[in-house]
């Protein structure tokens, strides 16, 4: 009897370590917010995991540049589709799922905005590091080749001057904000601009201003 029991709990541990977090996964997309978050028919909202996008205007929030396009590429790529999800996180602040999302052709839908210049890598913690990894070094991929908002992002961050990074958090800070004062000496890390940051798998702080809003772009 004692053998049995082990072996029944053995199994039921393997099977819910190897079951997705949604063992149904036919999800169809009904309503897009923003470059990285969904609603489902189900009226499930979903926000993409470790990736984040630029913002849509919002009360007294202006448009961040490029926030329209990541809209718009994610509705063409998602929406009306059935979609497969790997739970994350099952509800933060903003009462949404946060999920590893599939296309049913298998393609990632987190590394396909990244690949394309839609959004950046959001990490958080070392949770899924070889997901986070691969998602840093199609981003470096991505900024190489200018593609999406770094064509012109780049430019801007290059004039805007350094930032600075925390190494524990991999978030970074413009230096004149306050919150950059309170990184410790052995986490502190600067770089020449943003862009060299965000080429180091750093994101940034939403505690400071750092991404340029539609009216700070000037292209030549």
């Amino acid at each position: 009897m004692v053998k049995k029991g082990i072996y029944f709990v053995i199994f039921y541990t393997l099977l819910f370590i190897t079951l997705p977090a949604f063992a149904d996964t036919a999800y169809v997309v009904k309503t897009i917010i923003d470059g990285d978050t969904i609603i489902l028919e189900n009226g499930k909202r979903v926000r993409i995991a470790y990736v984040d996008t630029p913002e849509l205007e919002h009360k007294k929030r202006k448009r961040q540049y490029f926030s329209i396009n990541a809209k718009n590429f994610i509705a063409k790529a998602v929406l009306g589709r059935k979609i497969t999800l790997q739970q994350i996180v099952s509800i933060d602040r903003y009462k949404r799922t946060v999920a590893i999302v599939t296309l049913p052709d298998g393609r990632d839908l987190g590394t396909l905005l990244i690949r394309n210049g839609m959004g950046f890598v959001y990490p958080h913690g070392t949770k899924h590091s070889s997901y986070t990894n691969k998602l840093a070094q199609i981003q470096r991929e991505a900024i190489n080749a200018k593609a999406g908002m770094w064509n012109n992002v780049t430019a801007y961050f290059k004039r805007a001057g350094n930032v600075v990074g925390n190494r524990r958090s991999k978030r970074f800070f413009t230096l004149k904000c306050k919150f950059s004062k309170e990184i410790s000496k052995k986490n502190r890390v600067l770089f020449k601009s943003a862009t060299d940051a965000f080429y180091n798998g750093y994101a940034p702080a939403r505690v400071c201003k750092l991404w340029p809003e539609d009216t700070d772009i000037f292209v030549e």
